[in-house]
C-alpha cells in the first residue's frame, strides 16, 4: 500500500513489480520463438513462397525475423523503463535537483541530449546509467534479424546421360587403299588438322559440356598412352647429318619390340641439349617412349564457360606394337573387321606427330654466320611443348620426357571432340547453386543475451528503489500534477535563471506531510524521519539528567 502522505495516484509498489517481471519474461518469451523460428529455416532451401509458405522466402524470412526483435527491443524497453521511473523518484526523494537537472532527468528515456546535463550526474549518476542502458535496447532490431543470413550451397543431382568419346575401332583417322589385307594408306587429313593444332596449342581442345549448368562425370576411352624414361635402347637408332658439333636435337621413331603385324615405327627416342648462340652447351641427354594401347579414366568438370579435364589414371595395356589386329581369312576386308580399323586408327594417332618430331637439328656454320639446320625444314619440335623458349640463336629444353607423354594424352582428349555423334551413356552429376538459410545461434543470443542483461540489472535496480519508495510511481502527467502542487511554487517564474531552483519531493512541514515537489528547506521531519527509518535509524529526543527536588525528599 502507499505511504501515509503520498498522493493517492501513486499504487502499490506490486504493480509496477509485476509489470518489469512480466514484460522482461516476455521478452525472453518472444527471443525464444525468434530462436525456434530460425532453428526451421536453418539449412532449408530459399524460395519465394506465397501464402504461408510466404516465410520461407528471403523477404518473408526477413520480415518476421525484424518483427521478432521489434517485439523483444518493445518489451525490454518496458521493462527498463518502468525500473528507470521507481529509481527516479527514488532519487528525487533523496537529494534536490535544478529545475534544469529534473528536466533532463525525466526525458532521459527520450532526449539523448538529457545526458549532457551536468546537475543529472551530478545528483543521480545511477539512474542516468539505467537511462543510457535504455538507449541500446533499439539496436537489437539492427543486429538480431542478422544471424539468419542467406547463403549458397552447391547441390549435387545425379542422372544418365551421354558424353563425347571417340571410337578407334569404327571411327577413320586414315586414308584407305583398295586391299583386303590392309586399309591403312596415311594419316587422314582430319589426323593431322588435330595432332598438328594440338602439338602447336600447347593443349587439348575444349570439350563441349552435355548438361546445361555446371557438371562433371566420368568416363574412359581406349587410346594410345606413351610411357616415358632416359636413355635409348640402341644409339644407332639416332642418326644425324655431318656437324662439327653434337646436335642440338635428334628425334627417330622405331619399335622397341618386334611388331606383331603390318604397322611400324610405334616409338620414339630422342636426343637433345641446350644450346646459347647455336651452340651446344653439354653432350645432351637422352630419352625414350613406348606407345601402348591404354585405357584412360578421365573426369571432367564443368564450371560456367570454362572446363577442367582431369586424368584420373591411364591403365597400359599391351605395347601398341603387339596390338591385336584380328585373325583375317581371304575372304574377309579389313574394312569391317573393329581390330584392324582399330589399328588403323591407332597409327595415325602416332603417326602424325612423329611427322612434327622426327628428324634433327644442327649447327650449320656458313663463312662468318651460325645457323640452326633443320632436317626436315617441315620439323616443328621447337614449336612444340617440348621446348621452353627457342630465340635468337637459344634453344632450352624442359622435360621432354614428361611433355611427350602430356602430349600424346592432349591429342587424346582433342580427338574426344571431333564427332558429335559418338556419344557414350554415363552418369553426370550436376551442381545447382541454390541459396539457402544460415543461422548463426551465437549471434542471435549474444545480442538478446546482452539485451536481457541489461534489462534485468534495470529491474534489480528498479527493484531495490520500488522496496526504499514502499509505493509504485510512474511518469503519468497526474502525478506530476499531484507532485507540483505547492502553494510555494505558486510564485515561481520559469526562466534560464530560474532553471538553476533547487527541488526536492518530499513532505511539506506545513501540510501535514503531503509530498510534493518543493525547495528543500520546506520539508518537515516527517520526511526526515521516514528517511532515517528507511535507513534504519531511530530518532529520539536528547536525554537530560535526573535531578530531584529537595523539598520532596523532606517529605
Amino acid at each position: 500500500m502507499p505511504v501515509a502522505g503520498h498522493s493517492s495516484t501513486f499504487s502499490s509498489y506490486v504493480a509496477p513489480l509485476v509489470k518489469m517481471m512480466l514484460a522482461w519474461l516476455t521478452a525472453l518469451a518472444v527471443a525464444g520463438g525468434h530462436h525456434a523460428f530460425n532453428v526451421s529455416l536453418n539449412g532449408r532451401t530459399v524460395n519465394g513462397g506465397h501464402g504461408i509458405l510466404y516465410a520461407h522466402s528471403q523477404a518473408g524470412a526477413s520480415l518476421l525475423g525484424t518483427m521478432f526483435a521489434f517485439l523483444v527491443s518493445a518489451f525490454l524497453r518496458i521493462s527498463a523503463g518502468t525500473a528507470f521511473i521507481q529509481t527516479a523518484w527514488g532519487v528525487v526523494q533523496r537529494r534536490s535537483f535544478t529545475l534544469a537537472g529534473l528536466d533532463a532527468l525525466w526525458s532521459a528515456t527520450q532526449n539523448p541530449l538529457a545526458f549532457l546535463t551536468f546537475d543529472l550526474w551530478k545528483s543521480a549518476r545511477g539512474v542516468a546509467v539505467v537511462a543510457g542502458l535504455s538507449w541500446a535496447f533499439p539496436l537489437i532490431v539492427t543486429f538480431a534479424p542478422g544471424s539468419l543470413s542467406v547463403q549458397s550451397q552447391i547441390k549435387p543431382i545425379s542422372g544418365a546421360c551421354n558424353v563425347p568419346t571417340f571410337d578407334f575401332g569404327s571411327s577413320a583417322l586414315y586414308d584407305q587403299l583398295t586391299s583386303a589385307s590392309k586399309g591403312y594408306s596415311r594419316p587422314s587429313a582430319l589426323a593431322d588438322r588435330v595432332v598438328g593444332a594440338t602439338l602447336l596449342g600447347g593443349k587439348p581442345f575444349s570439350p563441349t559440356s552435355p548438361c546445361t549448368g555446371n557438371c562433371s562425370y566420368l568416363t574412359n576411352i581406349n587410346a594410345p598412352a606413351f610411357t616415358c624414361t632416359t636413355g635409348v635402347p640402341k644409339t644407332t637408332d639416332l642418326t644425324w647429318g655431318f656437324s662439327n658439333y653434337p646436335p642440338t636435337y635428334v628425334g627417330a621413331n622405331f619399335d622397341a619390340t618386334l611388331p606383331l603385324y603390318y604397322y611400324m615405327g610405334w616409338d620414339f627416342a630422342s636426343h637433345y641439349t641446350d644450346s646459347v648462340r647455336f651452340l651446344p652447351v653439354s653432350g645432351g641427354a637422352n630419352f625414350t617412349c613406348i606407345a601402348y594401347n591404354a585405357t584412360y579414366h578421365l573426369q571432367y568438370n564443368f564450371t560456367g564457360s570454362s572446363s577442367l579435364v582431369s586424368i584420373v589414371r591411364v591403365a597400359l595395356d599391351v605395347p601398341a606394337s603387339q596390338m591385336l589386329l584380328g585373325n583375317l581369312t581371304q575372304r574377309e576386308s579389313s574394312l569391317t573387321d573393329p581390330d584392324f580399323i582399330g589399328g588403323d586408327d591407332t597409327q595415325p594417332h602416332s603417326a602424325c606427330l612423329y611427322n612434327s618430331l622426327v628428324g634433327n637439328i644442327t649447327m650449320k656454320n656458313e663463312g662468318d654466320s651460325l645457323d640452326y639446320n633443320y632436317e626436315p625444314l617441315t620439323l616443328a619440335v621447337t614449336q612444340s611443348p617440348l621446348v621452353t623458349s627457342a630465340a635468337n640463336g637459344d634453344i632450352t629444353w624442359g622435360n621432354p620426357a614428361a611433355a611427350m607423354e602430356s602430349l600424346l594424352t592432349n591429342i587424346t582428349l582433342s580427338m574426344l571432340t571431333l564427332d558429335a555423334s559418338q556419344m557414350a551413356p554415363t552418369t553426370c552429376i550436376h551442381f545447382n547453386t541454390l541459396p539457402y538459410f544460415a543461422y548463426d545461434v551465437r549471434q542471435l543470443w549474444l545480442v538478446y543475451g546482452l539485451g536481457l542483461g541489461f534489462a534485468l540489472l534495470c529491474d534489480v535496480l528498479g527493484t531495490v528503489a520500488l522496496v526504499r519508495n514502499r509505493f509504485g510511481a510512474t511518469a503519468a502527467f497526474t502525478d506530476f500534477l499531484v507532485a507540483t502542487q505547492n502553494t510555494e511554487l505558486h510564485e515561481v517564474t520559469i526562466s534560464q535563471s530560474t532553471r538553476q531552483i533547487r527541488l526536492q519531493y518530499g513532505p511539506l512541514r506545513n501540510e501535514a506531510g503531503r509530498y510534493v515537489f518543493a525547495f528543500p528547506e520546506s520539508l518537515g521531519i516527517l520526511y526526515e524521519e521516514q528517511r532515517s527509518a528507511q535507513a534504519g535509524i531511530t530518532h529520539c529526543q536528547e536525554l537530560v539528567p535526573l535531578t530531584i527536588d529537595p523539598k520532596i525528599v523532606a517529605l
